[in-house]
């Protein structure tokens, strides 16, 4: 199996409290892996890690390792500007900077990263990445709009077009639909499953049935540990953990 990420042995510690608690998974290059678990279960904090955004956190103990694309993540050598280059992220709440227009949202990247030689090639990436967003047709005549008056959907796909603008090689998707009604999910959704040509996709999500529909491998997390990971048609009809079981017929809990 090509895989892309290896975690081995991954605990995770702010402020005394062990958030993650001897992680291990490795996870197939272009796939969807959904990570599904009830609240406060580590998921969240488990993306963080994979980006090293948790390097934010005041009180932070990181042990073990993470290997992404054969890149120690975690050695004292590594940038993490670097990693934060190699793995995107999309967050819960659409961010993009309200005052600065469509089209700068998504060239803001490329251009302090210096990933386009010309202003012809920054406004062909743009393009690509508006329309690997599923966005370019309803933006690409006010491309000088501010992003706050897009949809709280068409937010959240600038967002995914600001992320796969800096040609990452993963992209993290922390509850991505989970403000948004079910239209705007259902775009979202289709979007993911198209998007895992360009790139291996990790979706954190509480809701089993997403994890169902738009995944093919998937992680059951519970109290900063991963009960069980496999194929999604397996997870879903032969869960070997009764805890699993208990989570994806809805008697969690």
């Amino acid at each position: 199996m090509d895989s892309i990420i290896y975690i081995e042995n991954l605990w995770v510690n702010i402020s005394g409290r062990d958030i993650l608690k001897g992680v291990n998974l490795e996870v197939p290059r272009n796939v969807i892996f959904a990570i599904m678990g009830p609240s406060g279960s580590g998921k969240s904090t488990l993306l963080r890690a994979l980006n090293r955004i948790l390097d934010l956190y005041e009180g932070l103990t990181v042990k073990g390792k993470i290997i992404v694309d054969g890149v120690d993540v975690y050695d004292s050598k590594t940038d993490p500007s670097v990693v934060r280059r190699t793995v995107g992220m999309v967050f819960q709440i659409p961010n993009p900077i309200p005052n600065m227009s469509i089209y700068d949202n998504v060239a803001l990247g490329p251009k302090i990263n210096k990933l386009a030689k010309s202003r012809a090639e920054l406004d062909g990436l743009v393009r690509w990445a508006l329309e690997k967003a599923y966005l370019w047709d309803e933006v690409k005549d006010r491309l000088q709009t501010p992003a706050s008056k897009l949809s709280g959907g068409q937010q959240q796909r600038l967002c995914i077009a600001r992320a796969l603008a800096m040609k990452p090689k993963v992209l993290l998707m922390d509850e991505p639909t989970s403000n948004l009604d079910t239209v705007a999910t259902t775009k979202i959704e289709e979007l993911i499953v198209e998007l895992k040509k360009e790139v291996t996709i990790l979706i954190v999500t509480h809701n089993p049935f997403q994890a169902s529909r738009v995944s093919d491998h998937v992680a059951f997390m519970y109290d900063g540990q991963i009960v069980e990971t496999g194929p999604t048609g397996q997870i879903f009809t032969r869960p070997r953990n009764k805890l699993t079981e208990k989570y994806i017929t809805g008697k969690f809990g």
